[in-house]
């Protein structure tokens, strides 16, 4: 497989928010910074376990992909998937707060040549972004976002289609298949394309990897992860 996660050791860091911005209604960008951060490598697309109190009290942590890394500085992009404590977080974090997180962890690999396709739904976009920035090179997204409201800031070379789901509910195939079957019918996908990422709800990575798969991806050139997980809300 020519993309793999790598997990690391990871360290504890004790940081503060240092800037908050709405890159959509439900997409909040997070800027913390520290000095130990720049004393870090910071892999791509890697992400961090912020350490979070849930409602009965207890510590939970809630990972986050590292956007990027600049300097002292760590850019989050957190989805508001609903009312849980990550939600609660991000949605009420405001400048000045304590951020505590652990990490850093994965990495994902663009492939040394070809072009890549990716799937995703909002929780995998800034690792998508990410990606993009790294491969220099097209890379063919099929995004399914909330609604048309919810598209968010990717790099140029990726030639994105959104794909709201509006009335659909959140966590299924319905809107990413009928998006991979229609690219499919215009350009095979086997031949087209060297490597897929799939970053969606953990059930419907697994369903959307074996779809590839029928389409000629085979699973050493699928990338498959479930970024959050639709029983629990706790994913991302």
């Amino acid at each position: 497989m020519s993309s793999a996660q790598h997990i690391a050791r990871t360290g504890q860091f004790r940081t503060r928010i240092v800037e908050v911005a709405a890159l959509s209604p439900r997409m909040r960008r997070i800027v913390v910074r520290d000095p130990a951060i720049a004393a870090q490598t910071w892999p791509l697309a890697c992400d961090i376990a912020v350490v979070l109190t849930g409602e009965d009290g207890r510590e939970v942590r809630r990972r986050y992909t590292v956007r990027a890394a600049q300097g002292d500085t760590l850019q989050l992009d957190a989805v508001l998937h609903g009312h849980g404590p990550g939600s609660s977080w991000a949605g009420g974090a405001v400048v000045g707060d304590e951020v505590v997180f652990f990490g850093p962890r994965g990495v994902i690999e663009p492939p040394a040549a070809g072009r890549l396709l990716a799937l995703t739904d909002e929780s995998g976009l800034p690792a998508i972004a990410a990606l993009a920035e790294a491969a220099e090179r097209p890379v063919r997204v099929l995004a399914e976002i909330a609604d048309p409201a919810e598209t968010y800031p990717l790099p140029a070379n990726a030639e994105v289609s959104w794909l709201p789901r509006n009335q659909v509910a959140a966590g299924g195939t319905e809107v990413l298949s009928a998006a991979l079957a229609a690219l499919h019918r215009a350009e095979p996908i086997g031949d087209g394309f060297s490597q897929a990422y799939v970053l969606v709800e953990s059930r419907a990575a697994v369903v959307l990897r074996e779809e590839l798969g029928s389409l000629g991806l085979g699973r050493d050139r699928v990338y498959a992860k479930g970024y959050w997980n639709l029983n629990s809300r706790s994913g991302r």
